[in-house]
This record gives structure tokens, C-alpha cells and sequence, in this order.
């Protein structure tokens, strides 16, 4: 397990109580829109073309991220449930790479698209009968892409060629803490701050531009986190 989901898991684990309230059941659903940040670095030393002698990426930034999604779930109690969420994030990216070999640079520019399924716990304490303190945290699968990826020139910005898009899979983790209010019987509003771990992206391994179509070496961003503020809306039924 990578120790970024394994941290994580475990921080998941100890803001559970093992108590739970009395009994109040039934199923819910909900929606979700979030907006947040997302890090991450590359070990890359051999990308792009063989002939240019490996390129390294460094500068690995990602722009602002927004997401939508929805999840559905069970209440067993007043404080404990379980849910399925589904996630969909994007945001920009941009890395610089350097040709040791050549003498040359490129930057890179490009969308970071995360889809991702998680499997849920939930745990809430009332603050009044309204409104509850509540802490998650889940495991799943991410399906992370990179698209629209184009290669220019460093010192020039001259455009050089666009690569091919390619979706990585891989284990996610994710933890929360948020409130929850009750605004009618049946319909609760949530606002979470989330600390998610999406694992890594990778190019394709073709590019198409001033060398015609060739094939590379992907260049790959490695241990992504996201950190996020979720709005949502839940209904029980």
C-alpha cells in the first residue's frame, strides 16, 4: 500500500468512537460541489523521446480544482452511517522539463482529470438538534487522466507538439470533517474540509507536432493529495 494512503487510513480509523446512539435507520442521497488545491511531485528522469536523452520533470503545479459528484448511503444510527460517493475533479496542471543530453527545455500545460469511487464511514456528534459535527473518511479506486497536454518551447514558448491523453488507475483514500444542519425533516446541508489522496497520472506515449507523430517515454506526476472544501445536500427517504 503507498504510505500516503496508509497514513491516511489510519488517521481514518482512529476518529472513529466505537459507541454509537440509538437506533434511527433508513437510506439517503445526496449531491455534491466542491473547490480546492491538489499537490503532487514527478520522479520522471526519462521522458520524451529516446533520442533526446531523457527528460526530467521539475515545477510539477496544479491549478485550482472544482468537482461535482453524489453519494448514497445508510443511516444505521443517529451518529454512524455508510456511503458510496462518486467524485468527478478537474484542474490545470503544468510541469517544466529538462534534456540534459540536448541542452534543451519544454514546459508542459494540461488538464488533470480525477474520477473517483470511494466506499465510506461516517461518524456524527450533535452540537444541537439541528446540527451535528461529523468525521469520514473512505478507501477506493481513482481513474486519473491527463488531457489536453501541450509541449512548448521553455525559452521561446514556441509550440512544439500536443500529447496523447492517458488514464492511470489506482488506490484513493480520503478523510473529513464538516457540520451537518438539518433544514427539514427529510433534507440536511453539509459543508466538509476533505484531504484526499489520489495516487499518480501519466501521460500517453505518442506526441504529435514539429517531429510528426512519435513515440516517448510517458512523463508521470506522482502522489497527488487534494485538499477541499465540500458543499452538499442530502436527502433521507
Amino acid at each position: 500500500m503507498p504510505p500516503g494512503l496508509l497514513r491516511l487510513a489510519v488517521l481514518g480509523t482512529i476518529a472513529f468512537p466505537v459507541s454509537a446512539l440509538a437506533a434511527e435507520q433508513g437510506f439517503f442521497a445526496g449531491l455534491d460541489a466542491s473547490t480546492g488545491a491538489a499537490f503532487g511531485s514527478s520522479k520522471t528522469t526519462n521522458g520524451g523521446a529516446p533520442f533526446a536523452g531523457g527528460g526530467v520533470v521539475d515545477s510539477v503545479k496544479f491549478g485550482a480544482a472544482w468537482g461535482i459528484g453524489g453519494h448514497v448511503g445508510y443511516q444505521f444510527d443517529p451518529a454512524m452511517s455508510a456511503f458510496i460517493s462518486y467524485q468527478s475533479i478537474w484542474g490545470g496542471v503544468r510541469w517544466n522539463t529538462n534534456y540534459p543530453s540536448v541542452g534543451a527545455s519544454s514546459k508542459f500545460d494540461g488538464m488533470a482529470i480525477s474520477n473517483v469511487i470511494l466506499g465510506n464511514v461516517a461518524y456524527e456528534f450533535p452540537l444541537s438538534d439541528a446540527t451535528t459535527l461529523r468525521t469520514t473518511a473512505g478507501l477506493g479506486v481513482a481513474f486519473n487522466t491527463l488531457s489536453n497536454v501541450t509541449e512548448t518551447d521553455r525559452p521561446t514558448g514556441i509550440f512544439l507538439a500536443g500529447l496523447a491523453s492517458h488514464t492511470k488507475v489506482g488506490p484513493a483514500a480520503q478523510v473529513g470533517l464538516g457540520f451537518r444542519h438539518r433544514i427539514a425533516p427529510n433534507t440536511v446541508l453539509g459543508l466538509d474540509g476533505l484531504v484526499a489522496y489520489t495516487g499518480g497520472f501519466e501521460t500517453g506515449n505518442t506526441r504529435n507536432g514539429n517531429l510528426g507523430t512519435t513515440g516517448i517515454n510517458p512523463y508521470r506526476i506522482d502522489d497527488v493529495w487534494r485538499a477541499s472544501v465540500s458543499a452538499s445536500i442530502k436527502a433521507s427517504f
